[in-house]
């Protein structure tokens, strides 16, 4: 065994595994993983097997370096972010948090493919900063979160809803198309019209290629890596790691949790198909580990929370003596718990 490849080695133990992972997705969360996107069609999000299929599952070594030039051609971009947010308020980062979720919220509800959330979220991130975030326009972010994804499935998807069709899931504002569609040219502009970035995923895609892995357990080990990934971008201090980084580093967290007797070795296999810093690498597995852990705390205060209210709930209901209903309402009482606001329609003159 000693003479066995790692990555071989872990090729048998997601064999294993493979027909349990499907009854521990519900664990998941609670080791650490967190649910980002619910809902009966959080399934969609990650890239079919059907349509990989068709593209060539063996790229030569010049694929990679390719990949390693365009990455280091958007650097300025980790550079900037880096400046701009150490100087930002704190409002822009929470501003941002809430588009990101929004974006993996509307990419549920339309079954989009992870690639299409990945690469909305990065237009987003490329110009949030640049448009300088504005107290007395809190709309901009929305409607740039709105135009990025319009554009990102616009790029991946086979079938794209309308620009008012798209603005669902508790959007606070409602624009109009040709509003989007003004932002959207200036969105594609300041990209350059370069709309096929790298991501981790381009990455992540040609690392576990290079695993060996089967086909049934090549998908699944996918279907975590990106289930993770999606958990990881509403962080924005993963916006700075390059994607080669946050790939590996996503890889090992994802393989640390199969078989982490040898998370060593396969660090080790995977820097070695990776050329790229080790600090950065550990850097970001450990910011990894810190935020999934929080996100475990946050969801076991929760659920103490709700059991705490159902005690009191029931508590109220035992010690309630009167034969009236507890939750018989007058009509003055039932007007005043109508929703006071509704999402607003902006009609928007310019997008600046």
């Amino acid at each position: 065994m000693q003479n066995t490849s790692p990555f071989l080695q872990l090729d048998a133990v997601l064999y294993c595994e493979e027909e349990k992972w499907e009854d521990e997705e519900d664990e998941e969360a609670e080791e650490g993983f967190g649910e980002v996107i619910q809902g009966e069609n959080s399934s969609n999000t990650c890239l079919s097997p059907f349509l990989l299929l068709e593209q060539d599952l063996f790229w030569e070594d010049e694929e990679l370096l390719s990949l390693f030039s365009k990455e280091q051609e958007q650097q300025q971009h980790f550079i900037n972010f880096e400046q701009a947010s150490s100087t930002s308020s704190c409002v822009a980062l929470f501003a941002r948090g809430e588009a990101v979720e929004w974006v993996l919220k509307v990419v549920a509800h339309y079954g989009f493919t992870t690639l299409t959330a990945v690469l909305a979220i990065n237009y987003l991130d490329r110009l949030l900063f640049s448009l300088h975030f504005q107290r007395d326009k809190p709309w901009m972010i929305q409607l740039l979160a709105v135009t990025c994804l319009s554009l990102a499935a616009k790029v991946e998807e086979t079938q794209v809803p309308l620009l008012l069709d798209l603005q669902v899931e508790d959007t606070k504002y409602v624009f109009e198309a040709k509003a989007i569609q003004r932002m959207e040219l200036l969105v594609l502009s300041t990209l350059k019209w370069k709309m096929h970035l790298v991501t981790p995923l381009s990455f992540l895609d040609h690392i576990i290629r290079r695993l060996g892995l089967k086909n049934n357990v090549h998908w699944e080990f996918l279907r975590r890596c990106e289930r993770l990934l999606l958990t990881l971008v509403s962080d924005s201090r993963f916006v700075s790691y390059l994607p080669s980084v946050l790939a590996t580093a996503t890889m090992m967290h994802v393989i640390d949790q199969v078989e982490p007797l040898n998370s060593i070795e396969y660090q080790n296999q995977l820097l070695g198909v990776i050329n790229t810093s080790k600090e950065k690498v550990n850097e970001c597995y450990k910011h990894i580990v810190e935020m999934l852990s929080t996100c475990a705390k946050t969801k076991t205060n929760l659920i103490n929370n709700k059991r705490k209210l159902v005690d009191v709930i029931d508590g109220v209901f035992s010690s309630s003596s009167s034969q009236e209903p507890l939750f018989k309402k007058s009509r003055t009482q039932q007007d005043h718990q109508k929703p006071l606001l509704t999402p607003l329609r902006v009609s928007v003159g310019s997008p600046s």
